[in-house]
Parts: C-alpha cells; structure tokens; sequence
C-alpha cells in the first residue's frame, strides 16, 4: 500500500473546477438518525498527553510534506477534536494506510472550519481547503493522464467549503478517470457538523461499475498554497466513522 501515496505528493496541487455528479451529501445529519453498524471509528478527540504528533502517528498516519513543518501546520487538541492550522502558504499531507475494509456503505465525519482560506473556491478555480478527507478504493492503478505523474487507485476527497456546491463532486487537471472532490457542506466559521455520504452509490455511478473496491487508505490533506491573507486557515476533525 506504501506505493500508492506517491501520486498525492502532486496531485493535490493541481485540483481545478470539474463537474457535478456524486450525488448529494447532508452535513447537518446527526448520528441518531441511522442504527447502522460502524465499521471501523477513528477519534480525534481520546488525546491525553504528550506530543500530538506522536499521537496522531500511532494511529497510523505518516506525515508528507507542509504537514511535517510545524511552523507551517500546527497541530493542537481542544474539545472539537483535532485542530489544524495553517499559518502560511502550504499543501500538507497526512496519511494512513491503517484503513482496510471490504464492507462498507457511507462514511460521517464530524468537523468543522474556524477560518476558510481566504478566496478559496472550487467554482472559481482556487482549489484550496482548509481540511480534505480523501478515501481511497481499492489497489488497482489507474492512469493518472500525465505520465509525468505516477497512476493511482481511484480516490474521493471530501471537504468542507465556504461557497462550493453541496454534494457536487468536482474534476482535477489529472487522474479525470480516479479522482473526485466533493463538498459535504458549507457550515458557519466555529460550528460542528456532521457529514455523511453514501460511498457505494456515489462509486457505483461516477465510475460507471457493478461494485465498489475495498477502502484501502485514507489521508487527511490542507492546502492553502494559493489563498489570500498569507495563506492562514484553521479546521477540526473530531473523528471519522466507515459504517457498515
């Protein structure tokens, strides 16, 4: 699985606008309403004490990038969970290859954003975000349409935004045939949401299949490399469910 996380160290710095068609997200849903089984639960907010990063890699991500310089990304706990700052320009990644499930329905994730990165729109081509969830499918590599740029799995990024469109999923320059971003929601500067979507539907439709691929890793992505007022954001993430 190493092998498949070289492809972000690029791909994350080209997203342009794409087009719709992931079907539609609900970033208000609370976790009542489903008695679904969770699958597999990663918390943000069981932190204790020492370091952060220390922590957040025994959970298994490994730290590419902006998100290795502290003085970039800074990494703090509160009552919401996982803190992530960004105090410059940056395209920081984390990722974890720990996340290997056969059955699956939708992810929820429940976060929110203190600061979105300043002119940040998908629909006006300044793909930057102040946290991305990307879930990735399966270990198949698929051409990512540049072959400057090593092939992939097929991929979802999941982001909270301030103006796109909820639920629509949008193209990148590269990987057209195994990436989308989607946005799951608009929520107010400080508010928790939680977000849920459908993945096996949503795949099944955007990559023309009969079924969907095991979930083979995800990562945790900021990039403010083309925002306004010096590139600062700040998000939170209190956990991420794979519900059965």
């Amino acid at each position: 699985m190493a092998r498949v996380w070289a492809f972000l160290m690029v791909a994350m710095m080209v997203f342009v606008t794409g087009h719709p068609g992931l079907g539609q997200a609900d970033p208000n849903k609370s976790g009542d309403d489903t008695f679904q089984k969770v699958n597999f639960f990663l918390d943000f907010s069981d932190y204790s004490e020492g370091s952060v990063e220390d922590w957040l890699k025994n959970k298994g991500f490994v730290f590419e990038r902006d998100a290795k310089n502290r003085k970039k990304l800074d990494l703090n706990v509160g009552n919401e969970g996982l803190i992530l700052e960004a105090k410059a320009p940056l395209t920081g990644l984390m990722l974890n290859e720990r996340v290997d499930l056969e059955e699956f329905s939708s992810i929820r994730i429940e976060w929110g954003v203190n600061q979105y990165p300043e002119g940040a729109s998908y629909e006006k081509k300044v793909n930057n975000e102040a946290l991305m969830v990307i879930v990735f499918f399966g270990y198949d590599k698929i051409s990512s349409g540049n072959f400057l740029i090593p092939n992939a799995p097929y991929f979802i990024g999941f982001f909270p935004g301030k103006n796109e469109q909820v639920g629509k999923g949008y193209l990148g320059r590269y990987f057209k045939k195994s990436g989308r971003y989607v946005c799951l929601g608009n929520p107010e500067p400080g508010k928790t949401v939680i977000s849920e979507y459908d993945l096996i539907s949503a795949f099944k439709k955007e990559y023309e299949k009969d079924e969907a691929p095991i979930i083979s890793g995800l990562a945790l992505e900021v990039d403010t490399s083309s925002s306004g007022n010096g590139g600062k954001a700040v998000a939170f993430i209190k956990s991420i469910e794979f519900l059965e």
